[in-house]
């Protein structure tokens, strides 16, 4: 992978990502009504296997720079481990407001 690809596909993909989970929480919690929420939730499962991918990627990008003792960026570093925890808080609050 080019050199200038490799930070966009692993650390700012992910983020958008996770702000398309965000900004469609936020929508269903706030603009749409209790009983059309339920059916729409399934929409956000869907959602949340991408959510899955998100943590996957993030999580083996935050233990490669760990473990490979990297003198890169520590933005990036801690860019990969918000884009791991979004997801699953993003689930709690789910699983809170059903």
């Amino acid at each position: 992978m080019k050199s200038k690809l490799k930070p966009v596909a692993l650390y700012y993909l992910p983020l958008l990502a996770n702000i398309c989970l965000i900004v469609y929480l936020t929508w269903q919690l706030s603009l749409v009504p209790y009983f059309q929420r339920q059916a729409e939730f399934q929409i956000f499962s869907v959602l949340y296997a991408i959510g899955g991918l998100v943590v996957g990627v993030s999580g083996i990008n935050a233990f490669i720079y760990i473990t490979a003792n990297q003198k890169g960026s520590r933005r990036l570093f801690a860019l990969s481990l918000v884009n791991t925890i979004i997801p699953t808080v993003l689930l709690l609050v789910m699983l809170h407001f059903r």
